[in-house]
């Protein structure tokens, strides 16, 4: 176990990933400060270091070793410990990591938090149990509300699954109490998240809706915006779009593409085909007022061909995407696209990446552009000494505010996690100017 001396110990938490390991990393902050830890300071040495890793690509998994490697060096002295997906699906890579004191699952969070502690947990506090539960967020103007957790969904590529298990929901009762909780920490925006978002519910008794869980966020007092992470094509219905048309909740759907080739999706083992995918998001132009709409898209899968590839780039075009997250293929080990044949060649990867963020760049300079002019609430994240607040719409485009100093006052307000409204007066590339009235 870690010893340690006098005086009030530090941790430091670092997170790759999903927003789902943001929240988790949040879980494991309040437990450490349950057991008398403190957040280290910028520059300050931590005596206990966590990495909360992510494993969904190569590249994720090689970010974790090195972020593994960093905080060794920056924290001489300390226990640093590794922890996440990564940690979940391939222990023994991050435990080789010369300095890292120890490896451990989600099931073992309380063994890691007791190794952190240099001694066995207090009968109450410090210890975490399930898969849920925050009161609040540090640094960040929105909060996360995590209200499901895990996947079944197999995707032939996807190693999820097997490093988070079996979906499971959170009772809407405690999706309210948690809204509450982070309203009264004065958070305005909450994002319910999870890792596969539309599978709420489906565990629990009734089987309430992810539409239910949405208004029961939306409608707390004190929570004025409530954005929905991600959604699957396939689940978007009806009851969905009505919940996401209360006054509270941002008309703005990431719904994950990652082809728009019928074949492709077929072996990535999707559950939707590109035409009923383009349905989805006319039918919620056609329930929402001017939603955004957002993806994933993946290039390099194997056995894509060139004419996959432009029907990928053609349906991103009907679809008109306000913002495209494009990546290449990367095999995991132990998942069936990993033992597929027809590997495209790497040049041929970035070229086709290329020519996707392209056109993901140009149909987000046409939606910001389609704001310019108009007035639009902005929830703020940063303010700046020379007279700038920074921040996103509820549909999602970043905007830089400028404002007019006091003339008794001077300076500006400090509107950081507050919404105010703003006019947009010119684009930016993909992003917005305005003047805060």
């Amino acid at each position: 176990m870690t010893s340690f001396g006098a005086g009030v110990r530090t941790y430091r938490i670092e997170t790759l990933g999903c927003k789902a390991n943001v929240y988790d990393s949040r879980r494991l902050a309040e437990a450490l400060e349950a057991l008398g830890f403190r957040p280290a300071e910028d520059g300050e040495p931590a005596d206990v270091c966590l990495l909360n890793t992510c494993t969904v690509t190569a590249v994720a998994d090689r970010k974790s070793r090195r972020r593994a490697a960093r905080l060794v060096r920056q924290h001489p002295g300390a226990a640093v410990f590794v922890t996440g997906c990564y940690a979940e699906a391939y222990p023994d890579e991050p435990a080789a990591v010369p300095g890292v004191a120890g490896v451990y699952g989600r099931g073992d969070w309380n063994a890691l938090l007791e190794a952190a502690n240099g001694a066995p947990l207090p009968a109450t506090g410090g210890r975490i149990q399930g898969d849920f539960g925050i009161r609040s967020f540090d640094g960040r103007a929105r909060a996360f509300l995590k209200v499901q957790e895990g996947c079944d969904s197999l995707c032939s590529y996807c190693i999820l699954p097997r490093v988070r298990g079996e979906p499971r929901s959170r009772p809407l009762a405690e999706v309210h109490e948690e809204a509450e909780r982070l309203a009264a920490a004065g958070f305005a925006e909450v994002v319910l998240t999870g890792i596969h978002t539309g599978l709420y519910g489906r565990d629990l008794p009734g089987r309430p809706s992810l539409a239910r869980a949405i208004l029961a966020a939306a409608e707390t007092p004190g929570i004025e915006r409530v954005r929905l992470s991600s959604i699957e094509a396939n689940e978007v219905d009806e009851e969905l779009l009505e919940a996401m048309a209360h006054p509270a909740v941002c008309a703005h759907l990431h719904v994950p593409l990652q082809s728009g080739d019928a074949d492709v999706l077929r072996r990535m083992n999707r559950r939707y085909t590109p035409v009923e995918f383009l349905r989805v998001v006319e039918l919620a132009r056609s329930r929402l007022d001017n939603p955004a709409v957002t993806t994933d898209v993946m290039v390099g899968f194997p056995g894509e061909t060139d004419a996959e590839f432009e029907s990928t780039l053609a349906v991103c075009r009907a679809a008109r995407f306000s913002r495209t997250h494009v990546f290449p293929f990367s095999p995991r080990p132990g998942t069936p696209a990993a033992r597929m044949d027809g590997r495209v060649p790497a040049g041929v990867v970035r070229e086709r990446g290329r020519r996707l963020r392209e056109l993901g760049s140009q149909l987000a300079a046409e939606w910001a552009q389609a704001f310019v002019g108009s007035h639009v609430r902005v929830l703020f994240e940063c303010c700046t000494s020379s007279g700038r607040l920074s921040g996103y719409t509820d549909r999602y485009v970043r905007l830089t505010a400028e404002f007019t100093p006091s003339p008794v006052e001077g300076g500006g307000p400090d509107l950081t996690g507050r919404t105010a409204r703003v006019h947009c007066t010119a684009r930016k590339g993909a992003s917005l100017v305005g003047q805060l009235e």
